[in-house]
């Protein structure tokens, strides 16, 4: 990187990619902790049964999206 390139950069615009990356994280975090500690576990204790059984693997491989 050379002195024109530095100069060139603005720091306000990663500030604010920053804050959306933050942000973007905590809906990602509150959507996994949603379906890991509310979704899962209201079906494993409501449902039974082999259908049953394959939508909770298929909503913990969907919690493991938001990691």
């Amino acid at each position: 990187m050379n002195l024109a390139t530095l100069k060139g950069l603005k720091p306000a615009e990663y500030a604010e990619a920053a804050d959306g990356y933050r942000s973007t994280a905590k809906m990602a975090s509150a959507a996994k902790n949603d379906i890991e500690n509310r979704i899962a576990v209201a079906m494993r204790t409501s449902l039974k049964g082999e259908a049953a059984e394959a939508a909770s693997k298929q909503v913990a491989l969907l919690g493991q999206n938001f990691h």
